[in-house]
């Protein structure tokens, strides 16, 4: 079940990282939050925790920005199953993530619940996290819930009331080397849930294929699909979906522009930085074809326009994205 999988996994050991992710979109504004609170247990040295925000404003792009918080290790708790951790003024468990982040200037308040109890959805096979390809597992604790509570911006509040959301949980000994997600549960006229990953690793001198991983709920079944291939299909903004089994194909795209993305740096336990490029304004376009006799035939389109959540993850900063998260060192207690 969900919480099982939502549990704690660092074991106080150095070198790992752990975090726990809510995204969701207002479906009437169109406006989105994307909230993140983990650690980091470095190679060497003190773990620490991170809370981080990041808000998007269809309608004014000076609402979109970002708060990224690090806090010392007397700064945060890993707790169990009724909490599963806290990190500065910001606490996740199951069913619900709230607190303050502030820097730069900004302020975030939120208190969002949220029920629990569905089955979890594992996005990454078992070759991928414990194989050869081994780096990071993803789980996504209720891939679609109904959020609600109150998100407060810089004074402004945002109200919900059973807004599409999707938390997730992320936990390993590092990141992947370079990445692409993208999850839709706000699809037009179509009840279904996507949610997709490609990425590769390094093995000492060496960087594995991409591989890549798609589930789609629709229509009462859970349809997977996953591929190796030696290079990527994504460049930052775009990635186009192109996988099949014996009986389906799903073809598509995940879009945004560089205004609606929000810039963050991670350090992984190694010391080496990633720079996330992510979004809850992305936009999302998908054919799916079933095998018939003579060839494939469509069966559905799942489009959905700004309602999207995505991120693209590489080594460096991309230039084009001028919002960067303001990184704020808190205090320990």
């Amino acid at each position: 079940m969900a919480e099982t999988d939502n549990l704690p996994r660092w074991g106080g050991r150095p070198g790992g990282f752990e975090a726990w992710h809510l995204t969701l979109t207002e479906p009437i504004s169109g406006q989105g939050v994307w909230i993140r609170a983990g650690l980091v247990a470095p190679a060497s040295g003190s773990p620490w925790g991170t809370a981080a925000i990041a808000a998007f404003h269809p309608a004014n792009p000076e609402r979109t920005f970002g708060i990224q918080q690090r806090h010392p290790a007397n700064g945060f708790t890993l707790g169990g199953p009724d909490r599963y951790l806290r990190t500065g003024d910001v606490e996740v468990g199951p069913g619900f993530v709230r607190g303050t982040i502030d820097g730069g200037g900004r302020n975030a308040r939120f208190d969002l619940t949220f029920p629990t109890g569905q089955t979890s959805n594992p996005l990454l096979p078992h070759m991928a996290t414990r194989g050869p390809l081994g780096a990071a597992a993803i789980t996504s604790p209720d891939a679609r819930v109904p959020v609600s509570g109150v998100v407060t911006i810089d004074g402004e509040a945002l109200a919900l009331d059973e807004a599409p959301g999707s938390p997730s949980h992320t936990y390993g000994p590092r990141r992947p080397e370079r990445w692409a997600w993208a999850r839709c549960t706000s699809f037009e006229d179509e009840d279904a849930v996507f949610e997709a990953f490609t990425g590769r690793v390094r093995r000492g001198r060496y960087l594995t294929p991409y591989l890549t991983t798609v589930a789609l709920r629709w229509r009462g079944r859970l349809l997977r699909f996953t591929k190796l291939r030696p290079s990527r299909d994504f460049s930052l903004g775009f990635w186009h979906i192109d996988v099949a089994d014996r009986r389906y194909r799903l073809t598509g795209r995940v879009e945004a522009p560089a205004i609606a993305l929000v810039r963050t740096r991670l350090e992984d336990p190694d010391g080496s930085e990633r720079h996330t490029h992510h979004t809850a304004m992305a936009s999302c376009r998908l054919a799916l074809f079933e095998r018939r006799p003579g060839g494939f035939d469509e069966v559905a389109v799942l489009e959905s326009h700004g309602l999207a959540h995505a991120e693209w993850v590489g080594r460096t900063p991309a230039a084009a994205v001028e919002r960067s998260a303001v990184e704020r060192e808190a205090v320990g207690e």
